[in-house]
């Protein structure tokens, strides 16, 4: 009965394991595609203003995306990487990241 018990032990702790490494896989690709779009959606925005190039999006983009994951759900995440659309509710969490990246400064307000 032992064997048994240790088995069932081991398979729950395998499956749980791939599950995280499922999420952490899910996390990471909507990081990297996030970040690229941000960056280029950014670049296009502020296009006019001749001294910001695209590297200088790459903090804001990276602490939308860090605010995005943190405050989306797992099933979330999982749903943008699979659709590769942006469902309504999108919009909202983004403005909401965003303005938690934004800084202040001379020519920046909110």
């Amino acid at each position: 009965m032992k064997p048994f018990k240790t088995l069932i032990l081991i398979s729950l702790f395998a499956g749980i394991t791939a599950n995280v490494d499922a999420q952490e896989s899910n996390t990471e690709k909507f990081a990297k595609s996030y970040k690229a779009s941000c960056t280029k959606q950014q670049a296009q925005v502020h296009a006019k203003i001749k001294d910001i190039s695209v590297e200088s999006f790459s903090e804001f983009c990276d602490c939308t995306a860090r605010q995005l994951i943190t405050n989306l759900s797992a099933d979330q995440i999982k749903e943008l990487n699979q659709s590769g659309g942006r469902p309504s509710w999108l919009r909202a969490a983004e403005q909401s990241a965003s303005k938690a990246c934004i800084k202040e400064g001379p020519a920046i307000r909110t």
